[in-house]
């Protein structure tokens, strides 16, 4: 039993320490979801780099802008949406699943399904014809060996 109470004890305290949050929690939420917005979104100046990743004046602006909306109430999806009616959906990292770009979502599942489908069938294929193989061989090696040595043996009378 008291090993049972200090176990419930201890999730008790680790209860209460995740629940308690500190006084800066609030500013440092916004700069996670600064962060998390920021690389979501391409920067439209830089090839390949997010906004978070670029030093350029305009990824500088971007971040900025994300901050100001994010302090005036404004949801991620709603700052998202300001770039993307800005900008366009090249900005974003990631293609939006809809329209035609699900299928790139869909696509890489499906490859992987298909190719472990098709590595499965080669497999049982070579793991049957080897079998065959190795039937086949038995019953034929000693036929065509009789058969060989008889045909010896009656050369051998012949030659006699």
């Amino acid at each position: 039993m008291g090993r049972l109470s200090l176990l419930f004890l201890t999730l008790a305290i680790l209860g209460c320490l995740i629940s308690v949050e500190p006084s800066h929690s609030q500013e440092k939420t916004i700069d996670d979801q600064v962060n998390e917005i920021s690389n979501s979104l391409l920067c439209p100046v830089c090839q390949g780099q997010s906004v978070a990743e670029s030093n350029s004046n305009l990824a500088n602006d971007m971040r900025q802008v994300i901050r100001k909306k994010l302090q005036e109430g404004q949801s991620r999806d709603e700052v998202v949406a300001y770039f993307v009616d800005t900008y366009g959906e090249t900005i974003l990292g990631a293609p939006p699943a809809k329209g035609v770009n699900w299928i790139l979502w869909i696509l890489p599942g499906l490859a992987i399904v298909f190719g472990i489908f098709g590595i499965g069938i080669f497999l049982y294929q070579a793991g049957s014809n080897k079998e065959e193989k190795s039937i086949g061989t038995e019953k034929n090696t000693p036929q065509s060996d009789s058969e060989y040595l008889e045909k010896i043996d009656e050369e051998l009378k012949n030659d006699s």
